[in-house]
């Protein structure tokens, strides 16, 4: 095989996420979750911003699969917090956020993609708030989105 076609690991591709982590909020969250991706050895920031967009589908897929577990036995006001989770989650994050977030990156208007994910953000704290005294079953999902919305935006914000 002609060396042009073989791939070789530059130290610049590990830099490039640990320069990149290093402008966010979670530097140390950010790397994790980037090198949890092997494509992001491969990639520019864009790269690097789809792969946290990904990060916040799976993740909101996790959340849901969760709610769908509580629903089963769940009745009254909790029920009805678990249904509007289901809407912030399913809805707006995943079929409203993830997808112009994705748009936006690819068509090089980061603006619109900081939006979605700022608003992907909003949507995991009001899954929160919709239970009664702060007592949510879904604290730690809804962190892990709401943290990796947050990294997703500070990335997105240097792609201007």
């Amino acid at each position: 095989m002609p060396i042009g076609q073989c791939r070789v690991f530059h130290p610049n591709d590990e830099t490039l996420i640990h320069s990149t982590c290093h402008k966010t909020l979670y530097p140390n969250l950010c790397v994790q979750i980037l090198n949890s991706y092997p494509s992001s050895r491969n990639v520019d920031s864009r790269g690097l911003a789809l792969n946290m967009v990904d990060f916040i589908k799976l993740r909101s897929i996790i959340v849901l699969n969760k709610i769908h577990q509580l629903q089963q036995e769940a009745t009254g006001k909790f029920k009805d917090a678990l249904d509007s989770c289901i809407g912030h989650y399913n809805d707006r994050i995943l079929k409203g956020d993830v997808p112009q977030a994705i748009s936006g990156i690819e068509a090089n208007n980061p603006k619109f993609a900081e939006s979605a994910v700022a608003d992907a953000v909003i949507e995991s704290y009001l899954c929160d708030e919709g239970f009664n005294n702060g007592n949510s079953p879904l604290i730690n999902e809804n962190k892990a989105v709401r943290d990796g919305a947050n990294i997703a935006r500070d990335i997105i914000i240097f792609l201007d």
